[in-house]
């Protein structure tokens, strides 16, 4: 089966700046070379900022993030195209870019301003602990007054919040927010709770709400996220996707690896690994049609519909 992917997250900007590695061909689960597996590839590229940075040293290096990607080869010989909005069905590797712990605002909302025009269209405002956006999924605690209006700001303008690492109460936040602004909600890396509970995945609840938004929902690769650590493979994942299709995520589940970003299973190490998963569900008797909505047209489909150039 010839397969394109659609991958929602993934943290290889950050690692290409901290090794200085290039996008075409390098040593991390994400490259061009190994995206040759599929016919289409489109990747949204967080820009993550390492917790222990301080934020304002967090947001210079954030931006350092973004001129780094710039400055890649690939993208200055446009072997790929680092892009506001893809199109359908690109004629070569395309790039969005995502914020992923919008604790490097600082305080200042301007800053959201500046990330749209730089080409910020997925908000993951949270990230770990209480900041001055919130509270992230090991708290219990809601968003800041700053934090609403940051991400308030931030969908007003275009971008599409995401619910990946937010408490429950953050996330319910983000969504009354959406829904005043008649926007949808993602979780870009996030598995299902009611099969692996640990506080990063989806409540059956939230699930339902991100369906009702219109949104999609990554799968996420992290072994942890999946099973048992010790011994989660791909096929641990299968559970998790068979509960999202029996809440009625057939049209808007999809994959959000984050890759360079976590702990892979032995058997997926790096994207062209990632057709293993495609026959694992096929070996499953699902549908070539459904794996293909998995994989890239329900992403490509959300984001014609939602992504402003």
């Amino acid at each position: 089966m010839e397969l394109s992917l659609f991958d929602l997250h993934c943290d290889t900007a950050y690692e290409m700046l901290k090794q200085g590695q290039p996008l075409e061909a390098n040593t991390l689960a994400v490259s061009l070379e190994h995206a040759k597996s599929f016919q289409r590839y489109i990747q949204v590229m967080a820009l993550w900022t390492d917790y222990a940075l301080d934020d304002e040293t967090g947001w210079e290096r954030c931006l350092a993030m973004m001129d780094h990607l710039r400055r890649d080869p690939a993208i200055f010989r446009r072997h790929a195209l680092l892009v506001n909005a893809p199109d359908r069905a690109p004629d070569r590797p395309t790039l969005l870019l995502g914020l992923e712990d919008a604790r490097i605002l600082g305080g200042k909302v301007e800053r959201v301003d500046t990330l749209y025009e730089a080409g910020v269209r997925i908000l993951t405002p949270l990230w770990k602990g209480c900041t001055c956006i919130g509270g992230s999924h090991d708290t219990d605690l809601g968003l800041t007054p700053f934090g609403k209006n940051a991400i308030r700001q931030a969908v007003s303008r275009g971008m599409i919040a995401d619910i990946s690492h937010a408490s429950i109460a953050s996330a319910n936040e983000i969504f009354e927010i959406a829904e005043s602004l008649c926007r949808p909600v993602i979780a870009s890396h996030s598995n299902a709770w009611s099969v692996c509970r640990v506080s990063r995945n989806l409540r059956d609840e939230q699930i339902g709400k991100i369906l009702h938004s219109g949104g999609v929902i990554g799968l996420n690769l992290h072994k942890p996220f999946i099973a048992e650590p010790d011994t989660a493979e791909a096929k641990d994942l299968l559970p998790h996707i068979d509960h999202f299709l029996s809440l009625g995520a057939e049209d808007a589940l999809c994959l959000g690896g984050d890759m360079d970003g976590c702990d892979l299973p032995p058997d997926i190490q790096n994207l062209s690994e990632l057709p293993k998963l495609a026959e694992l569900l096929l070996q499953q008797n699902i549908s070539e049609t459904l794996i293909q909505k998995i994989f890239y047209e329900n992403a490509a489909r959300f984001a014609a519909q939602f992504l402003k150039a």
